[in-house]
């Protein structure tokens, strides 16, 4: 076989490779990685008065598609004659190996026969007692072997028929042009760098290939979104399935829980938190503000009267100081002093503020309208101050804090001349005397 017919199968078997053909497509993804082996086994020669002997080979090759690969070795074989005489055989060339079963499929068995064929170049030598000779040239090889994978290397076995091509010249091969040679070889196959993935790996199973997944190691099982990241309903930050607050408002902060941040401490998020400075150990309403049972602007924590009537004003310790506030609700009967059953309700939250203010003294001032004479205006205004008066008695306040003046017409707030002027006009108020600033 000489150099061009060599090329030409060569060629051909390459060509006829189907998968040659798709190297080009993003599709079709084989390991071609590169890939280093060394072999030893015997060599034989095809001539019945040479006995066998030791060959060695170290080689590295690349595969170009799933099922061909070339291949680049050095090899070197040594045996004698039934004369005792040695022959030697160094030999480099490159090898066109053939995978029928797509060896370099990402899926493929681990089991794979090859066929294949190669060009050499080779030193034949030839020592005998006295005689030393050597001659070189280019030869072929035909090939069959297997590979059989394991995690990180193979195991590759084959069988080279070999065929140099030699001069004919005494000693050496006075009856022939080619010098015959079998080598039957065991070792490993090495790959460099790690095996390559399918184009469309997807190796958390999110169902979003690796080429496009930016969060490729997603929990199995995690609901995510087109780039493979698990699914943050809130944008907290915080994906779904770790979420202990799925439902945080935008713009939130949010802990690894992500829950809303509470930077005070009182138990309300930062998110709803109108109080968000309140100091520690304070207890707070839902919205976060200190509890202010009496609603005068004074917290809990450091109200020394916390029971104020509401529309007070108090000191800065939740006390009352002295004012004058109408007592809103508080009616009579038509024309009498006598306390309608809603005035006693007023009252007794009265008398309750009273109670936490023990310093305080009241006035109770009864106004009328300027319906009838102004005596009897007088006396009926001094009665019902009195009548409320009497009822905080009964509620506990003692009448030595509490002053009742009648006031009659002589204080209206509104004109007299319309209805609800008068309606207005018809009022008791209360008059806070407090030793508190």
């Amino acid at each position: 076989m000489n150099l061009r017919t060599l090329a030409l199968i060569v060629a051909a078997t390459a060509l006829s490779t189907p998968v040659l053909a798709d190297i080009n497509d993003e599709d079709s993804v084989f390991d071609n990685r590169w890939r280093m082996h060394g072999m030893l086994g015997s060599t034989i020669a095809d001539q019945s008065d040479f006995d066998s002997g030791n060959e060695g080979k170290i080689g590295i090759g690349k595969p170009i598609s799933s099922y061909v690969m070339f291949d680049t070795h050095i090899n070197y074989g040594e045996f004698k004659n039934s004369k005792n005489d040695t022959y030697s055989r160094t030999a480099g060339g490159v090898d066109l190996l053939y995978f029928p079963r797509g060896a370099f499929m990402l899926d493929a068995d681990p089991v794979q026969p090859y066929l294949g064929i190669g060009l050499t170049y080779h030193e034949v030598e030839y020592e005998a007692p006295g005689i030393t000779a050597s001659q070189s040239d280019y030869g072929s090889d035909a090939i069959a072997g297997f590979t059989y994978e394991l995690d990180t290397v193979a195991i590759r076995g084959e069988v080279r028929y070999q065929l140099d091509s030699i001069k004919r010249q005494a000693p050496l091969f006075p009856d022939d042009d080619n010098f015959y040679t079998y080598a039957l070889l065991i070792g490993i196959s090495v790959p460099f760098g790690d095996k390559p993935l399918p184009y469309n790996y997807d190796s958390d199973g999110d169902g979003v290939p690796d080429r496009l997944d930016k969060c490729p190691n997603t929990p199995r099982g995690t609901p995510v979104d087109s780039t493979g990241c698990p699914l943050d309903s809130d944008n907290d930050g915080i994906p779904n399935f770790r979420d202990q607050c799925p439902n945080t408002p935008p713009g939130a902060r949010v802990n690894v829980n992500g829950c809303s941040i509470d930077d005070d401490g009182d138990g309300v998020p930062n998110d709803i938190d109108q109080c968000p400075n309140t100091p520690r150990g304070v207890p707070v309403n839902a919205q976060g503000c200190p509890l202010d049972s009496d609603g005068d602007g004074v917290p809990d924590k450091i109200d020394q009267c916390p029971g104020t009537l509401p529309g007070l004003k108090v000191n800065s310790r939740g006390c009352v100081i002295s004012q004058t506030v109408e007592l809103t609700g508080v009616h009579f009967e038509f024309n009498k002093s006598r306390l309608m059953l809603d005035s006693q309700t007023i009252l007794r939250k009265v008398a309750e503020s009273l109670a936490n203010e023990p310093d305080v003294s009241i006035i109770i001032m009864g106004h009328t309208d300027s319906v009838g004479s102004d005596a009897y205006n007088q006396k009926l205004s001094q009665e019902r101050a009195q009548s409320v008066v009497n009822y905080l008695a009964t509620q506990g306040i003692s009448p030595s804090r509490q002053t009742a003046k009648g006031y009659g017409e002589s204080k209206p707030v509104a004109d007299n001349n319309t209805d609800e002027g008068r309606e207005r006009n018809r009022r008791v108020e209360l008059q806070v005397i407090s030793p508190n600033k």
